[in-house]
């Protein structure tokens, strides 16, 4: 079956599903073209930024264009899940400085989420902001201190991690 009714299947809860399906669609020439084609399609960007993400995770890298795609991508993200898997990203995309301002938006609506895992992982995506441009330091900074002192401890938990990776 083609990669892209794969993803059109996928029953929306199988983690083993994608897994089988990025086994065997991976190393397929189109294979992140398709993804990048279908990650703002809200019938189908959970399955396809699970494959990315996962693509990622196992150290294959994107193209600067592959990564402004996914940036620009960021605001059709509807699910929490599809954002979760954006945010879990941002560690392996090159960020060009005019698009930080459009994540930096993308991170300010997931920290006004009641979701403890998108506010966790937005408290990630501004550390690579401050990683990549100075600007954003103090005031990350700032806002990990805060943060440390008033979010749920899942949170808390995530906020160490990225302070002690520093």
């Amino acid at each position: 079956m083609p990669l892209l009714e794969e993803i059109a299947s996928w029953d929306n809860k199988s983690a083993t599903a994608l897994q089988s399906t990025y086994e065997r669609h991976g190393d397929e020439e189109d294979f992140l073209a398709t993804i990048l084609d279908h990650i703002a399609d809200v019938e189908l960007q959970r399955a396809a930024t699970w494959l990315l993400k996962r693509h990622l995770e196992l150290g294959n890298s994107l193209s600067p264009g592959g990564s402004r795609g996914i940036l620009r991508a960021l605001s059709d993200q509807e699910h929490w899940v599809s954002k979760l898997h954006v945010l879990q990203c941002l560690p392996y995309l090159d960020i060009p400085e005019d698009e930080s301002i459009g994540l930096e938006q993308f991170l300010d609506s997931c920290l006004e989420s009641d979701n403890k895992f998108l506010r966790a992982w937005a408290y990630n995506g501004f550390n690579e902001l401050a990683l990549r441009f100075p600007r954003y330091r103090e005031e990350v900074d700032r806002m990990l201190t805060r943060a440390g002192d008033s979010e749920a401890a899942s949170v808390r938990a995530r906020i160490r991690n990225i302070l002690k990776s520093r």
